[in-house]
This record gives C-alpha cells, sequence and structure tokens, in this order.
C-alpha cells in the first residue's frame, strides 16, 4: 500500500508542464522506435530484393557454364540447343527488364549470350553438319572459338551484380 500511495502522491504532484514533458519524452520515444523500424524494414527489404536478383543472375550464368561445358564434353544433343537458347532468352529478358527498371542497368547487358553465343553455335558448321545425329562432336577451332567468346563476355555477369549492389 506505501508504494501505491507513493506513486499516486507523485504523479498527484507533477504540474501541467510536467505532463507535457512526459508526454513529450513518451511520443519521442514512440517516434524513435517506429523510424528505427521503419528504416530497418526499407533496408532488409531492399537487400533482399538485391540478393534475389544477384541469384538469378547467378543462376543464369551457371546454366550457360553447364550448356559450353556439355558442348566442349560432346554430350549434347543438338535438337536441344535452339530450344534451350529460345527459354534462356526469355528468362533473360524478362529478369533484365525488371533489373533495368528497378536500378536503371542496361537490359541488353547479357545481349552477347543471347544473339552471339546461339549464332556462333547453330551458325558452326559442326553443329550444321551433325544436326541429325545424337550427339554434336565440335572440333578444336570451334572449341577455341567458343572459349574466346567465354573469354571476352564471362564479366558481363559480375558486372550486373556490382551494378546491383553498388544501387541505391
Amino acid at each position: 500500500m506505501g508504494t501505491t500511495c507513493c506513486c499516486l502522491s507523485f504523479f498527484c504532484s507533477l504540474e501541467a508542464a510536467d505532463w507535457i514533458a512526459l508526454l513529450g519524452v513518451i511520443v519521442n520515444a514512440v517516434l524513435a522506435y517506429w523510424i528505427v523500424r521503419t528504416i530497418q524494414n526499407k533496408l532488409t527489404n531492399k537487400r533482399v530484393l538485391k540478393d534475389h536478383f544477384i541469384n538469378e543472375i547467378k543462376d543464369i550464368r551457371n546454366e550457360y557454364k553447364t550448356c559450353l561445358n556439355n558442348l566442349y564434353s560432346n554430350s549434347t544433343h543438338p535438337h536441344r540447343v535452339i530450344p534451350w537458347f529460345k527459354l534462356m532468352n526469355i528468362k533473360i529478358d524478362d529478369l533484365m527488364t525488371l533489373i533495368n527498371t528497378k536500378y536503371k542497368i542496361d537490359k541488353n547487358k547479357l545481349k552477347p549470350y543471347q544473339i552471339e553465343l546461339p549464332d556462333l553455335i547453330t551458325n558452326n558448321h559442326d553443329f550444321m553438319a551433325q544436326y541429325n545425329s545424337d550427339k554434336v562432336t565440335f572440333s578444336e577451332s570451334s572449341r577455341t572459338q567458343l572459349i574466346k567468346f567465354q573469354q571476352s563476355h564471362n564479366q558481363l555477369f559480375n558486372e550486373i551484380i556490382i551494378a546491383i549492389n553498388d544501387a541505391e
């Protein structure tokens, strides 16, 4: 009972200015909590979205690596190559349109993989000559062309990842 009386007498002895100051402290504490919480959620959401797009770019890079490795190892069925490139083009177009809208990154950044690589493979003499066989075996000069393509364009994926990370 003594504690209750003490607390009641404390609150009863507060002047109007004290009540206003106490209310100001409470309001400021609530606002500070709300601001910190809102900013933290916004930063977390931005990071999650960036990580999602970065993982999508990494997945596309890995799919191209797998495709090229299969071509190097002569374990690719020629009839599956063109549909695979068409599906990859759709996937890249969709992803790069979103990345362009959100982060203003050039949506044509991966065009070499969408245009040059399919042309390099499907217009290749080895590919055309063996199109009706079960597997395509590329000559050493054809493999060299594919390796040169990779050497000159592989950094495009990393450039996109860096641009996404650097975006606001």
